[in-house]
């Protein structure tokens, strides 16, 4: 069996997300589980974005319906239930 290579421990959690594709089409997804490094969506296989696609994400407020800044992020890894994203990080100072 290999060893967990995560540099983050996961914590499962359940959070609505709006996924938005780079051709602007948007999709409302739910964790399964975050870390700081990324996380893992809950979704059906045909509606996935392929591997090394970038993607953003956003927390949804479900008290208040907004949609919280966004994050961009990498697909890293699919299964059949889901896919697992990387967070891409930013040097602003660029």
């Amino acid at each position: 069996m290999d060893a967990d290579k995560r540099k983050s421990e996961r914590r499962a959690i359940s959070l609505a997300i709006e996924l938005l594709y780079p051709s602007g089409d948007t999709q409302t997804v739910h964790t399964r589980d975050i870390s700081d490094g990324g996380l893992f969506l809950i979704m059906e296989k045909l509606k996935q974005p392929i591997i090394g696609e970038c993607v953003k994400v956003s927390i949804m407020d479900n008290n208040s319906d907004t949609v919280l800044p966004s994050n961009d992020a990498v697909v890293v890894r699919q299964s059949p239930d889901g896919i697992g994203l990387a967070f891409i990080e930013m040097d602003l100072d660029e």
